[in-house]
């Protein structure tokens, strides 16, 4: 019966486990959760389906435009005529009847049409880098997110193993003063350091809590839903050669592309302003039924009419110059944005280079200080049994232990946090692709 329980027990926990591991989101899963419904994303997809609806406005100047019209017109007093020998005759009907059906289209425009439709094309495509561009922010803030509620949590863990060992501390230098080998200054010295902790791990769970409320407004979550996140800060390392980073920054980066775009766009709206003033060749078809038409005016006949108008702009108060400046003057500026954004990009690349550099020594050189850190501690603990030391001695070497295991935390999680951003500054894709 007992090995029954045990094996019941055993099996409702790992089933437990299984479901909280199951619930629990890695890194790359809480990226596609949040790229996949946040309300920002939608915004830009639907400024791209908004574009899309303009090319096909522009590309409607292509085609025919019909339109069918129907007209009742009530005229009185009704204007007559007498004719000797032929009697009386109205010069209209009283109830005047006429339906038709129009035929429009422009036979050549110079440009004009062609024009609009590229300048909204690339407006398309400028919004659809939008898109990249804010899927890539929501995936870093995700990241950052996702690292510092880890690092955190870890970091209370550290504090609480910390709070730990000064409570034992304390009950062992309680002992002591009761015995008279120590004295109350090292007891009160204890609880001195035991409420800065607690102070300290306070401080941490608000950060904590900042973090987890930040991820659920990422995820969509409610403000209480529990955050169960699993990952750890284990990293490749990353070859470095900022040649080649470089050129791939400046080739793939979003920013670039996009403000690329921006410049084309100008172009072409410096275009569509200098095809004002061209002249425009349309066609006209016109057919329907009416009254009012000799020899019997109130019988409804065919009628149609075809003809061709051609527009010539002559003058129109120099606003055609006028645009073309205006034009003009965006696409200087569009270029020089595209300048500035080559280097800001190729700044940002350069600072994620040496932030990892510069985490990857902080790595080896926490990792050295740990070592040393525990080391310390145990001879601390010996030559505090020992009396060699004093308690103060004994508690600084627990804090510094501490503090070296926060440090190469701090330094793993820097160094994560900075190859995503490497990553990001050149432009490759952060965000996993669907399973």
């Amino acid at each position: 019966m007992k090995t029954l329980i045990l094996l019941l027990v055993l099996t409702m926990v790992g089933t437990q486990l299984r479901a909280q591991s199951a619930d629990s989101l890695t890194v790359e899963e809480a990226i596609r959760s949040v790229t996949r419904t946040h309300p920002l994303i939608r915004k830009a997809k639907e400024s791209v389906e908004a574009a899309s609806a303009r090319v096909r406005q522009s590309r409607s100047a292509y085609y025919p435009t019909s339109d069918a019209e129907l007209t009742y017109t009530r005229l009185d007093p009704i204007g007559e005529v007498t004719f000797p020998g032929l009697g009386l005759f109205e010069m209209y009907p009283e109830n005047n009847y006429d339906e038709h059906i129009s035929l429009r289209q422009t036979l050549y425009d110079f440009g004009k049409t062609s024009a609009s439709v590229d300048l909204n094309q690339t407006s398309m495509n400028a919004d659809a880098r939008t898109v990249e561009l804010v899927s890539t922010d929501l995936a870093f803030q995700t990241i950052q997110t996702f690292y510092a509620i880890l690092f955190l949590r870890q970091n209370l863990e550290v504090q609480g193993q910390e709070i730990d060992a000064l409570n034992e501390h304390l009950l062992i230098t309680q002992k002591k003063s009761d015995a008279g080998t120590a004295t109350d200054f090292d007891v009160l010295t204890t609880q001195v350091r035991i409420a800065a902790e607690q102070n300290r791990r306070a401080d941490i769970e608000n950060l904590l809590q900042h973090q987890e409320l930040t991820f659920r407004r990422l995820l969509g979550l409610p403000p209480d839903a529990p955050i169960r996140i699993k990952g750890s800060f284990d990293a490749p390392p990353v070859s470095m050669n900022p040649d080649s980073l470089l050129n791939a920054a400046q080739s793939q980066r979003t920013e670039i592309l996009q403000s690329k775009d921006q410049e084309k766009l100008a172009e072409l709206g410096e275009k569509v302003a200098s095809l004002q003033d061209r002249p425009e060749l349309k066609l006209e078809l016109v057919y329907g039924l009416k009254n009012g038409i000799f020899p019997d005016i109130d019988v409804l006949r065919g009628n149609w009419v075809a003809g061709v108008e051609a527009k010539l702009p002559i003058f129109n108060g120099f606003k055609t110059r006028s645009e073309e400046e205006e034009a003009h003057a965006k696409v200087l500026s569009a270029r020089d944005q595209t300048l500035n954004t080559a280097r800001a990009v190729e700044l940002e690349v350069q600072q994620s280079i040496s932030d990892i550099r510069t985490n990857v020594r902080k790595i080896e050189t926490s990792t050295l200080g740990l070592e040393q850190a525990r080391q310390a501690l145990e001879m601390a603990k010996v030559r505090y049994e020992s009396g060699v030391i004093t308690n103060l001695d004994l508690i600084d070497a627990q804090t510094a232990l501490a503090e070296a295991e926060l440090t190469r935390l701090s330094a793993l999680h820097d160094y994560i946090i900075s190859r995503y951003a490497l990553q990001r500054a050149t432009g490759e894709n952060i965000i996993p692709a669907e399973e």
